[in-house]
């Protein structure tokens, strides 16, 4: 089954057999209301033939803990049924977004009261069972339940088990389900970020813990009580039914140095010390169009925190460059084994330009994604395996837009790479004379001395892609040799793989 293992001196994550990095982008969920899923059920049907086209192999589906469980104990999984087969028949995985929970509303367990809803409509008609979290002036907020009273958690953890139990039965041979997203942003009470007074729950249970484990730091507390008495045991309860990874996603930014995360509840360091079945935290990542490339690298650098893997959870979607330059440097620099812009048929920041129109064609900033997909998906199993590691090499310029020559020492080889337009590559050397080469929109330059007769004819550039760790050419790539320089120039004039050896 989907899984993490070490190869190559880092977790890595395996799906049927072989390395694997995740290529989506998500859906959203409030299309699916309470009161009608049914009515709703194919409510995105449009989407997942664009995602195909888009060239994903994966799509992030959120499924809301309302939809699974309409009444207290009565369980309903026809939503993660369809979206299963919908996903096979278009030829992609799934990762499913559990939202019992969603940070970035005016409240986390519903929304309002006319249908969105995240907890079941039990638990948010009934505050005396299931009590509501408290701010620092003594309002309870009836959108927020508190997570220190064991009735919550207790309800929340039997309908994870029931979710685990059904994929297990309907999955645990295909495999089309390879990772579970738990919660939407872990956060106290809400978007309001900034606001102290709502950085720790001040309901009674929990001001009795804050002071019994002798807390003084707002901040410091709410992640540590909300991984450890609930995501800990939540996640404990899914694992011992279908140990599927786990992970969770959280707001980008900082409130606090030292602290990293975007929201009082989040704190990455305490949640991988506290919840070992989660096995990685990324990052909801929004930047200005024009961001660097530099600046890229910066922002997933403060998410290598101890045994995390930097992962994208959301970034821009649309028009402008990021998400396709932030997808080759996430991957490649960063071992990302997920990269996932947030979203096929919304976009944001800018808004209006979603990579899916309401007839289902692809326009803004889709072909550009798919320039970036599909080419590395022409070598995926070897890229996440060599990826963060001194045999794999991205290039890229560092101004969006611009001109770009860069060389770069891969594994002991010295290698020049030149773009336009937005082009980049990776460049693979596992060892001796064997090159792997993904990009497009680039000139890749190798220097040897047998790149001159009469060495030349042991050498091979092939155009391919990889299934497994077998090698189908597809043709002969555009190159060029220069015998008096001893240079070999290959030519990524379109996304492509390119194997070179001598």
């Amino acid at each position: 089954m989907p899984h993490f293992q070490v190869a190559n001196g880092r977790p890595r994550l395996f799906v049927d057999g072989w390395p694997f990095t995740a290529l989506g982008s998500e859906i959203p969920w409030w299309g699916l209301v309470y009161g009608h899923y049914d009515s709703d059920l194919k409510a995105y049907d449009r989407l997942y033939p664009a995602a195909e086209a888009l060239g994903l192999n994966v799509l992030k589906v959120p499924v809301k803990w309302s939809m699974v469980e309409p009444e207290k104990g009565v369980y309903d999984f026809s939503y993660v049924d369809h979206v299963r087969l919908m996903a096979q028949k278009y030829h992609l995985k799934l990762i499913l977004d559990w939202f019992g929970h969603y940070a970035s509303g005016s409240g986390t367990i519903y929304e309002n009261l006319t249908g969105e809803m995240y907890a079941p409509y039990y638990i948010i008609s009934d505050a005396k069972t299931y009590p509501r979290a408290v701010d620092a002036d003594g309002v309870p907020h009836p959108n927020t339940v508190s997570y220190n009273y064991p009735a919550v958690i207790r309800a929340e953890e039997s309908a994870f088990r029931a979710f685990l139990g059904h994929i297990r039965q309907i999955d645990s041979q295909t495999h089309t389900i390879i990772m579970i997203q738990v919660e939407n942003e872990i956060a106290v009470f809400g978007a309001d970020r900034r606001n102290r007074k709502l950085w720790r729950d001040h309901s009674p249970a929990s001001t009795r813990l804050f002071r019994e484990k002798g807390f003084t730091d707002d901040l410091k507390y709410s992640a540590w009580d909300l991984s450890n008495n609930w995501i800990r045991p939540l996640t404990d309860a899914g694992a011992a039914v279908y140990p599927l990874p786990f992970f969770l996603n959280y707001v980008g930014g900082q409130l606090e140095n030292g602290i990293v995360c975007g929201a009082p509840g989040e704190d990455v360091a305490t949640y991988l010390k506290n919840c070992p079945r989660i096995t990685f935290i990324g990052l909801n990542m929004y930047v200005p169009g024009d961001s660097t490339a530099d600046y890229l690298r910066h922002r997933l650098d403060d998410y290598r925190v101890g045994r995390n893997l930097p992962a994208i959870t959301e970034t821009n979607s649309g028009a402008d460059p990021v998400a396709p330059r932030l997808a080759y440097i996430a991957v490649g620099a960063f071992g990302a084994p997920l990269f996932a812009p947030w979203a096929l048929n919304v976009s944001y920041p800018p808004a209006f330009q979603p990579y899916v129109l309401r007839n289902g064609k692809l326009a803004n900033g889709a072909l550009a994604l798919r320039d970036a997909y599909t080419s590395l998906q022409r070598a995926l199993p070897q890229i996440s395996y060599y990826d963060d590691t001194p045999a794999l090499r991205v290039f890229l310029a560092d101004v969006p837009g611009k001109r770009f020559s860069e060389a770069k020492d891969v594994n002991g080889f010295s290698v020049n790479v030149s773009g336009q337009d937005n082009g980049q590559a990776m460049v693979i050397h596992p060892s001796g004379h064997n090159f792997l080469i993904v990009g497009y929109r680039c000139e890749v330059t190798l220097r040897s001395s047998a790149f001159r007769w009469p060495a030349l004819q042991g050498l091979r550039v092939e155009s391919g892609s990889f299934d497994g760790n077998d090698w189908k050419p597809h043709g002969a790539p555009s190159y060029s040799i220069s015998q008096s320089r001893r240079v070999l120039q290959i030519d990524l004039d379109h996304p492509q793989a390119i194997r070179v050896s001598w």
